[in-house]
């Protein structure tokens, strides 16, 4: 796709790990404590500089408000949460990655779902792309054969409340 910035994956992925490293390296296991205002405002920033910004171009309103609502950081494991709203995917186990926030973003802008529709997303992955779908209100069924990754989708998603998605595993 022309004129879409998109880092590859194993360079996503070195850049994650580099850090990772870095900070064990230097006795940091711990990540970062960051409460809900804090999660708040770096989402507010993932809209205005990586989804809304000259030449990624997100404009559909409805798509950037629920990208400015949705806690990606809940959907990530506690050791990278501090990396929620980075502009990358970010591991989530099982040779699985969440994808970066544009690129879910741009697929929710291209297929531009309206109150009621019905939605199959092969690879629930972490739940975060069903999330963002149902709170636009779209019905969303969710097929993932990783039976871990699926529970864990499906207990995110229930704790969230979003009962217009239905995880199959």
């Amino acid at each position: 796709m022309k004129g879409i910035p998109i880092m590859p994956a194993a360079v996503q992925f070195s850049r994650i790990a580099a850090a990772l490293l870095l900070s064990a390296a230097a006795g940091c296991d711990a990540q970062p404590k960051l409460g809900a205002g804090d999660y708040q405002k770096l989402r507010e920033r993932m809209v205005r500089e990586q989804l809304a910004a000259p030449g990624r171009n997100i404009t559909n309103k409805r798509v950037l408000d629920v990208m400015r609502t949705v806690p990606r950081h809940e959907f990530v494991p506690e050791r990278v949460r501090s990396h929620a709203y980075d502009d990358t995917a970010l591991p989530i186990g099982y040779d699985q990655t969440i994808s970066q926030p544009f690129i879910v973003a741009f697929m929710t802008a291209a297929i531009n779902p309206k109150p009621g529709d019905r939605i199959l997303e092969i690879g629930t992955g972490s739940g975060y792309q069903a999330a963002v779908l149902a709170a636009l209100e779209a019905k969303v069924w969710t097929i993932e054969i990783v039976k871990p990754l699926g529970e864990q989708a499906r207990k995110v998603l229930e704790r969230f409340g979003h009962d217009r998605v239905s995880v199959r595993i």
